[in-house]
């Protein structure tokens, strides 16, 4: 039998929540599913939007439920821990990034740029990823004579020391426990440092929704891929 629970993973990869109401008739169920693809984007964090459109409403009889085509959706529903990116090391990774004041657009006019779904401006920059022991010349300001010279650096490969980026206030505006300059909670001091995400589980909770205004009990949802039907009688 499968354990009771708000909510059961049954592949490595789902791309869909499936809610499974026995007796739910298909027009019912058309009229959930619909509503829980809005709820869940209007809920979903945003960047372009892309991934919020292509939430797609599944019904059939008994059953409704959310689909997506990114597989990242799942991750920012379930949340990830922090990690190095590892895989990166040598590669050239696009980047989106604010461009508030136009400086980025300046250095590259031909440059992609977009508007967020939340009105941010930002432009499409590259960065090279290092590799482990490669060395990299960079120019630095002399503290000494004020003039510009050539030194060597480690390149920037995931894991290589960064800069600190938060530190505890001084007093008397630091944390209870903490010392003035202490490094802050949430910075590692490594480079291509992902600091995780947490869990929005914003599926669950448009599908949730959408059985209660349609009055039906919310029971246990499924995360699942197109093999679900099988799966599920396989646990039961």
């Amino acid at each position: 039998m499968l354990l009771e629970s708000a909510e059961l993973q049954l592949t490595n990869r789902p791309d869909r929540a499936i809610m499974v109401v026995d007796g739910m008739r298909l027009r019912q169920a058309r009229a959930c599913a619909h509503a829980a693809v809005r709820e869940a984007r209007r809920k979903m964090p945003k960047l372009s939007g892309r991934a919020a459109s292509r939430l797609l409403p599944l019904w059939g009889q008994g059953y409704f439920g959310i689909r997506w085509l990114d597989s990242y959706v799942f991750f920012q529903d379930h949340g990830i821990r922090p990690f190095t990116m590892n895989r990166l090391e040598g590669k050239t990774i696009p980047m989106w990034v604010d461009d508030h004041t136009g400086t980025e657009r300046a250095k590259n006019p031909k440059a992609k740029t977009r508007i967020t779904a939340s009105g941010k401006q930002q432009v499409l920059i590259f960065r090279r990823v290092g590799r482990r022991s490669q060395a990299t010349q960079r120019t630095r300001l002399d503290p000494a004579t004020r003039l510009p010279r050539s030194v060597q650096t480690s390149a920037s490969y995931p894991g290589a020391p960064g800069r600190i980026g938060k530190r505890q206030a001084a007093s008397p505006l630091t944390t209870e426990g903490k010392q003035g300059g202490q490094v802050a909670a949430g910075n590692v001091g490594v480079k291509w440092r992902h600091p995780g995400l947490s869990p929005r589980l914003f599926i669950n909770n448009a599908i949730t929704l959408a059985a209660q205004w349609h009055g039906i009990l919310p029971i246990r949802i499924y995360l699942c891929d197109e093999r679900w039907r099988s799966a599920l009688r396989g646990g039961a």
